[in-house]
């Protein structure tokens, strides 16, 4: 059950800079900051199925949220990880009115929610507001057509050692410069589009090979120039 957090004011977030809520006026984050509703979220708790009707959009206060689709034979592809400032549920309720994916948090997180009818009062009101959402659309957009290419083009080796430069990329790394974000295998391998097997078994021969060293639940990254040409990326 999503317990509820009271004391998380819009018009002081921490993260008001981060969000597309950087755009609104004074009194538009108050008359927000009224109507939200903010939980705290457990680990591995759903926040939104595949599918549900979009009632409004979920703002990422502090936490990982997974969004992942599941697939005509089971499996289940992540399409991102949402993180601190982030808005997640926008292309369903922008689109056709339902989430098109389902919303999982990967660790203990904080999530405000806005009712629709809040949202498209901002849309209607606030032509800033609309562009960054049509912007944050747009990077979706073509986020997922890179990754459909990529797919296509690139072996799972390639897919893997590009996941992993992604997610240092957005997460960035903590003080032993290990990514700063703690995913099982099975997530690993759904972001790069390959087996969990397989992505268990190239981790630990990257590792052999000095590329990588696994820590625990970590993954910090030894060889960059290495990875960039496994991933037939340019540096």
């Amino acid at each position: 059950m999503k317990k509820p957090v009271k004391d998380i004011d819009c018009t002081t977030c921490q993260n008001l800079a981060l969000s597309s809520f950087c755009t609104l006026k004074k009194d538009e984050l108050s008359n927000l900051n009224h109507h939200k509703v903010t939980h705290r979220v457990k680990k591995n708790q759903i926040i939104f199925h595949e599918g549900d009707l979009a009632k409004g959009l979920h703002c990422v206060h502090q936490g990982k949220i997974k969004l992942y689709k599941t697939l005509h034979d089971g499996t289940t592809q992540i399409l991102r990880i949402a993180k601190d400032g982030e808005l997640i549920g926008y292309r369903g309720l922008l689109g056709d009115g339902r989430y098109i994916a389902t919303g999982v948090a990967i660790e203990e997180s904080v999530v405000c929610f806005i009712p629709k009818e809040r949202i498209f009062e901002l849309i209607h009101n606030n032509i800033k507001f609309t562009m960054e959402l049509m912007s944050r659309f747009a990077q979706d957009l073509s986020l997922a057509e890179n990754k459909s290419v990529s797919f296509i083009q690139k072996d799972t080796r390639a897919r893997l050692a590009e996941a992993l430069l992604l997610l240092e990329k957005s997460f960035g790394v903590n003080l032993d410069e290990q990514i700063n974000i703690v995913l099982t295998r099975e997530d690993i391998a759904s972001i790069a589009g390959m087996a969990t097997e397989t992505a268990v078994r190239v981790l630990r021969e990257w590792e052999d090979d000095q590329v990588i060293s696994l820590q625990k639940k970590y993954i910090k990254i030894n060889d960059h120039n290495k990875l960039y040409s496994l991933a037939k990326l340019e540096d």
